[in-house]
């Protein structure tokens, strides 16, 4: 099987302008490209290598497939559930934890020290799409986020320019809180085993869409007794390097 590790990190231009006048965070973790119906797979490695940067990727991949499948929560890479994906992280020694997350999530805590890991319905361009009620559903992991300050809030009114993957640490104090209640647009930088971009995808497409995974295309995968309930309003939070859970 063949796997690809990205090592320069490219962005969406479009995206990168989006970030002028907004406040944002985001974690530098390598992408991983997938092989076939592997993105849940493909995110796992690119956390492994986040956390033991010389680990050899390619037997690492396929080690979590037939890991997956030995388990009997994957029949070809897939993972259709955050408890299928839960349970390959706690066999990769991630420290990890299935939460519940909705637009009063407070964001700018949980991705402080973690990623979020999380199904939705893509479209043909990787974007959230409600239109294939997950017959189209794809893994992606949330690294950050980007939003514009609220004009009555006068702690948020400068932006932090400059390259938004490597923001020194005490940027973030500046964005620290329930980020949902201090913005008028919330974005998430995310990543994903179909593309080398990283792109900022609006946090409420994103929760529509994930609410929108009601069924798998026709195939011969292993789905749990309620797809709904294993996806819809889940997701895993991922410890990164030297961070307790």
């Amino acid at each position: 099987m063949t796997w690809k590790k990205v090592v320069e990190e490219n962005h969406d231009s479009r995206n990168l302008a989006l970030a002028q006048g907004y406040h944002y965070f985001t974690h530098r973790i390598p992408v991983v490209i997938q092989h076939g119906p592997t993105c849940g797979i493909a995110a796992l490695t690119s956390l492994i290598l986040q956390r033991e940067p010389e680990t050899d990727y390619l037997n690492l991949a396929n080690q979590l497939l037939t890991v997956a499948v030995s388990l009997g929560i994957s029949s070809k890479g897939e993972l259709m559930s955050v408890h299928y994906m839960s349970q390959l992280c706690g066999f990769a020694g991630l420290p990890h934890k299935v939460v519940r997350v909705g637009l009063d999530s407070d964001l700018g805590e949980m991705l402080q020290d973690s990623v979020l890991l999380l199904i939705y319905d893509k479209d043909k361009n990787n974007e959230p799409t409600t239109r294939y009620n997950g017959e189209r559903a794809h893994w992606l992991m949330i690294t950050g986020f980007c939003y514009k300050p609220s004009r009555t809030n006068k702690v948020l009114t400068s932006s932090l320019l400059g390259n938004f993957t490597s923001q020194p640490a005490n940027s973030y104090s500046k964005t620290r809180g329930n980020i949902a209640e201090k913005s008028s647009e919330l974005y998430l930088f995310v990543q994903h085993g179909k593309s080398r971009l990283r792109q900022l995808w609006r946090w409420a497409d994103i929760l529509a869409s994930n609410a929108a995974v009601h069924r798998a295309k026709p195939g011969t995968w292993v789905l749990p007794d309620n797809l709904v309930e294993h996806v819809g309003g889940l997701a895993v939070r991922v410890f990164l390097k030297n961070v307790e859970v």
